[in-house]
């Protein structure tokens, strides 16, 4: 009776044992796991938050027309996305705040532009420097005197004091014309929407919110 009573003790603990140490393998495998994905989150994360040095940052092909559209004095870049479809940079202020976002699809040469307070500024297709120079070429500004030709600008300009303000054409089709009115240090305060099938008009303070929307004559 004792000699069976020490055998089933002796197989409950080599049973009890065995189970210990397969929760222990268990346990290590699943921590191994665990420390692997957080290392490769973390070097994905890294990938994606790239600074860009200023030398680079021009030889971009999006990057000629992003300073035509935004004043990037002062302003850091960062890379914050970059595949083989588009390259997302973000340009922060002196303070680290984000003041605008360029989106630049590699395919079709497409580019947004952003701006974080007053929204789209910029959506058009971008020319390869191999193609053409004229993307490193500055932008041509309509003159005050064309300006005034608009079918817009008498409206915006009985809703906005544009006195000390330049306009500028930042997107013009068939179907809308949207201009920016910047003040002297290049900061966007008015934006205005033209839909010329409608001849609706909406004028938006980027702080403010809107402050006209109607159809015009």
């Amino acid at each position: 009776m004792r000699k069976l009573l020490a055998t089933t003790l002796s197989a409950a603990l080599l049973t009890t044992g065995g189970f210990g140490a397969a929760n222990v393998l268990h346990s290590d495998k699943a921590e191994a796991a665990s420390s692997k994905y957080e290392a490769s989150y973390s070097n994905h994360g890294q990938q994606h938050n790239l600074n860009i040095t200023a030398d680079s940052l021009t030889k971009l092909p999006e990057y000629a027309t992003v300073a035509s559209k935004i004043n990037v004095d002062g302003l850091t870049a960062k890379v914050v996305e970059d595949n083989n479809n588009k390259r997302i940079i973000v340009f922060s202020d002196s303070r680290g705040q984000g003041k605008y976002k360029s989106i630049f699809v590699k395919m079709k040469n497409n580019l947004k532009i952003i701006d974080f307070r007053g929204g789209e500024i910029f959506y058009g297709t971008v020319k390869s420097i191999d193609s053409s120079t004229e993307a490193t070429k500055p932008e041509t500004k309509p003159s005050a005197n064309q300006n005034s030709k608009l079918a817009e600008y008498t409206k915006l300009s009985s809703v906005v004091d544009i006195s000390k303000l330049s306009l500028q054409v930042v997107e013009d089709n068939a179907n809308k014309r949207i201009i920016t009115l910047q003040d002297q240090n290049g900061h966007v305060k008015y934006k205005s929407i033209f839909v010329k099938r409608t001849n609706m008009l909406k004028v938006i303070n980027t702080k403010g919110g809107q402050v006209f929307y109607s159809s015009i004559k």
